[in-house]
């Protein structure tokens, strides 16, 4: 039986699930009689319900039929037993980590820290982004409609183990034990499943990725629909591309709450009502700010120095003259310093900082990452350090490289799904076509060079839908990296250095030597194994935040500066000032649910996920898997 099944179906995994199942329960009203019933022997009833798991002897029970009566209309519910709950609680915990990373950032219902709230400001960020008219509709009798067939078969390409998709098959194959459909297997997805709503999550998505590659604002929150676009007409197409894809599930539309309409006009959709400054827009509503700062150092004349417990940063021109000071902190509120090009810091700077464990990260004027000053305390184990050299050349060592192109590239795929234009669908469209061809094509391959290769292949696809999506003032076409050609990719290659350093520190922290890579071949003065860890938050932070900021025009041509020493383009001060603010602000986001069981700031994830590289590297049954967007 694989590792992922014995999790699933361990005692402990069946007790926490049976734990959840009583706090559905209760969390509703009174405990149902089935629920007191199986509690009075709980231990016992999991520890035989795990061997029956594991030993592949278990049966689920059929559904009972129950009559109830809500607002005096009579219903008819189907009702699993406990304990086929509690192995779908178990089997949803486990699979989660491999399934939530696929569902894109337009669904926001059943998942793992998003909610209503989430799904709101998604609609309010449409609003002031500009677009006024809202396609409002629903997908009709969702449940009962969705193939089963289907939904097993979108599991089972999500999960990949025949352990768990079996038991799951048995869950979905139940028929009813009394009333009026006894001995009848249910139509559609059983309502009473814990793992109902990521089934028709895992379908619906198809929905989700074709309205976003049509260049359609897509939130969904499970069969809730809203799509916002610019126009009416735009959005009767959007309804037609909807119906035209449900048929597709032999599903439809439900034509009672479907409508256009414009904010102005006013909408409900989840519990809110929408008009045009209502709900009002809170673009920091999860940003969390620290205790402790970054101080990123850029003016070619300035000084760092310490002088009674302040960090002191003057503007020491040349000629002499009276310095002018340019910062001044108690040291305390400082967490790490990156430094760009020719600026001075003091020895006394040096020492604070390496012994208090302030990192100190050095580019270049351009932003080109060249080392990075680390005390003692984050010392490399020699145990970690040993796995490290002993993975190269080792299926494991494919392995891993494989699932961290598959979680770049699927972030990639994200991000042109969310910045989709409709004068860009057939661009944007094409390429997520391609590169999920090339992900498809990961499964095959038998080198790390061929991988690489894959990768290569997906990133110019992915680049030239990107530049397409940029203001007419900032597209590009092809990815330029030495010298960067234009503002975007100058942006691009400044936000990848900055990210490339507080992997460095992640990785030191996790007690692994950034120096000896997964993917990345170790080089001279190259950090591979950042590299590896730096790449699914390319797409996740630098590529968002550089699109955004165009988008709203806190980064424009005016930001863009010849380089005095070659042929390329430099951020000037001002946009450096610009595009490292919206990069802190997306850093400093909290999210929960991109990684199982962890909530925080973008930038704790980067260390959680650097602590989970060290553990993929250090035990071949630990499965390192990229994060969810959020």
């Amino acid at each position: 039986m694989s590792w992922l099944a014995e999790h699933a179906f361990s005692e402990r995994s069946l007790g926490i699930a049976w734990k959840k199942v009583q706090k559905r329960e209760s969390d509703d009203g009174n405990l149902a009689p089935s629920i007191l019933k199986f509690q009075e022997d709980a231990e016992e009833k999991i520890l035989r319900l795990s061997e029956a798991l594991l030993d592949g002897s278990y049966k689920p029970y059929q559904f009972t039929e129950v009559d109830i009566e809500t607002n005096g209309k009579e219903r008819t519910l189907h009702i699993p037993a406990v304990q086929d709950r509690i192995v779908a609680r178990a089997i949803l915990a486990t699979t989660t980590s491999r399934i939530d990373p696929l569902l894109g950032a337009s669904a926001f219902g059943y998942r793992p820290g998003l909610g209503v709230a989430d799904a709101v400001q998604a609609v309010v960020d449409a609003r002031e982004a500009g677009l006024k008219w809202v396609l409002r509709t629903d997908v009709d009798d969702c449940f009962p409609s969705l193939s089963p067939d289907i939904a097993f078969d979108r599991f089972t390409q999500a999960v990949h183990d025949t352990d768990i998709t079996d038991v799951v098959e048995q869950l979905l194959g139940r028929t009813v034990g009394n009333g009026k459909m006894r001995g009848t297997t249910l139509p559609g997805l059983p309502l009473g499943c814990p793992l109902s709503p990521v089934l028709m999550n895992l379908v619906l998505v198809d929905l989700d990725d074709a309205l976003n590659a049509a260049g359609f604002t897509v939130v969904r929150y499970a069969d809730d629909i809203v799509v916002v676009g610019e126009s009416k007409e735009e959005l009767e197409d959007a309804a037609r591309f909807c119906q035209r894809i449900l048929r597709s599930f032999n599903m439809q539309l439900g034509d009672d709450k479907t409508d256009i309409m414009t904010f102005d006009d006013g909408f409900a959709f989840l519990g809110e009502d929408f008009g045009p400054k209502y709900p009002p827009a809170m673009p920091l509503q999860r940003v969390q700010e620290p205790e402790n700062r970054v101080l990123y150092l850029g003016a070619q004349t300035a000084h760092a120095r310490i002088s009674k417990g302040r960090l002191i940063v003057e503007d020491r021109q040349k000629g002499g003259g009276k310095p002018t000071k340019l910062f001044d902190v108690p040291c305390g509120h400082v967490s790490r310093i990156v430094a760009f090009g020719s600026v001075a810091i003091s020895s006394g700077l040096r020492s604070w900082a390496m012994y208090n464990g302030v990192d100190i990260v050095l580019a270049s004027r351009r932003g080109s990452y060249l080392g990075i000053m680390q005390g003692t305390k984050t010392e490399t184990h020699s145990a970690r350090l040993i796995a490290q050299v002993e993975i190269n050349d080792t299926p494991r060592q494919l392995e891993i490289s494989c699932a961290i192109i598959r979680a770049k590239i699927h972030k990639q795929i994200v991000v042109l799904q969310r910045f989709s234009k409709r004068e860009s669908e057939e661009k944007v469209s094409n390429a997520i076509t391609n590169m999920r061809k090339f992900m498809t094509m990961l499964d095959d391959t038998a080198s790390i060079d061929e991988a690489m290769g894959l990768e290569g292949a997906a990133a110019k696809e992915y680049f030239a839908a990107y530049g397409a999506l940029l203001p007419n003032e900032l597209a590009f076409t092809t990815r330029s990296r030495q010298p960067p050609l234009d503002l975007a990719n100058a942006s691009l290659s400044f936000l990848y250095t900055v990210l490339l350093g507080e992997c460095v520190t992640a990785l030191r922290a996790a007690g692994m030597d950034p120096g000896l890579g997964v993917l990345h071949n170790p080089q001279a003065k190259r950090p591979s194994l950042a590299l590896d860890l730096l790449e699914e938050f390319r797409p996740l932070v630098a590529d968002q935040v550089v699109l955004n900021a165009a988008r709203r025009n806190r980064l424009t041509s005016k930001h863009a500066r010849k380089d005095p020493k070659g042929q390329g383009i430099l951020l000037t001060k001002k946009g450096r000032e610009e595009i490292l603010k919206a990069y802190e602000e997306r850093m400093l986001q909290v999210v929960k649910g991109s990684i199982p069981d962890f909530a925080g700031s973008i930038r704790r994830h980067l260390y959680r996920q650097a602590q989970r590289l060290a553990g993929a590297i250090m035990h071949d049954d630990y499965e390192w898997s990229g994060m969810s967007w959020r």
